[in-house]
């Protein structure tokens, strides 16, 4: 094997890798988020969490304090 066979061999071969995907062993990227992008995300998630209980709260609460009622008043 010449030197330039041996450099050629040596290098990814793309073929190789779309004939894997097809016969089913498909290779996956590492895919996620990492460091502060997932610390923001979460924080982001967890304000939104929150939010939406305190929008419940208050909901409730206003209900409560203007005493709606399903019920229908009577007329007289």
């Amino acid at each position: 094997m010449t030197q330039e066979q041996y450099i050629l061999a040596a290098q990814p071969n793309p073929l190789h890798h779309r004939a894997a995907s097809v016969c089913g062993a498909q290779v996956y990227p590492a895919v996620g988020i990492y460091g502060w992008r997932k610390r923001c995300l979460y924080f982001f998630i967890l304000l939104l969490l929150v939010t939406m209980i305190v929008n419940l709260a208050l909901t409730i609460w206003i209900l409560k304090v203007m005493n709606f009622t399903p019920v229908r008043p009577e007329c007289a």
